[in-house]
């Protein structure tokens, strides 16, 4: 009798084969043994370098984005708050108006509405800023500007005013192009009548130095 007729006789003369189909099942078991562990470090390995790609094209948007900013707000105009902001004439609506009644035949409080444009046409109602703080290291100058008085306005002249600070399109308005960047650090808008409102402002103005940054 032959090895492979006992093996034979063995499993399944006597119901064994459950035995026969587990040493089968044996160089399976072995191989997922071996094969498991190298399979699941090849899989950490391949999650630990798409996070290390995902941190390193996070970085590069970062960096390419810091060099964009830079790059925009080192081109500002230095004289953007004098020549933007202070040369702003709010209520001009509000302005024509008073002009057309105080001209009409039938006015009857021509005095006080002559006394309300010359309100508006001076420099009462102007925004003019008061440099508070400054600060300055080699790549960045920070100066502190208050209103030095609040001012009357509308509600298109707040959305103008907000698309210049902000420099983002407002209500149809279109950011300057070479504004510096600025941050409000106070705002308070008080209603006084109709459609007027009383403002007053304070803001952080940041200038960047690009060369500076780009020797960096």
């Amino acid at each position: 009798m032959t090895l492979i007729d006992m093996m034979g006789r063995f499993f399944f003369e006597k119901n064994r084969a459950w035995l026969f189909f587990c040493l089968l099942a044996i160089p399976f078991f072995l191989m997922m043994a071996i094969l498991w562990p190298r399979w699941m470090l090849l899989r950490t390995t391949e999650q630990e370098l798409d996070a290390a790609a995902l941190v390193g094209r996070a970085a590069l948007e970062k960096r390419v984005e810091k060099e964009q900013f830079i790059a925009r707000y080192s081109a500002s105009e230095p004289y953007f708050i004098d020549h933007c902001l202070e040369s702003f004439l709010p209520l001009q609506a509000h302005l024509q108006e008073l002009k057309a009644m105080k001209n009409h035949p039938a006015c009857k409080n021509r005095d006080t509405i002559a006394r309300r444009i010359a309100f508006l046409e001076g420099q009462e109602n102007r925004l003019s800023f008061a440099e508070e703080n400054i600060r300055s290291s080699k790549r960045i100058k920070e100066t502190e500007e208050r209103l030095q008085h609040p001012v009357e306005i509308d509600a298109q002249d707040l959305n103008r005013l907000l698309c210049w600070i902000e420099d983002v399109p407002v209500s149809g308005y279109t950011p300057h192009p070479h504004s510096p960047q600025l941050l409000i650090q106070d705002f308070t808008l008080t209603k006084k009548e109709g459609a007027i409102y009383v403002l007053n402002l304070s803001i952080l103005q940041r200038e960047f130095s690009h060369a500076d940054e780009k020797k960096n």
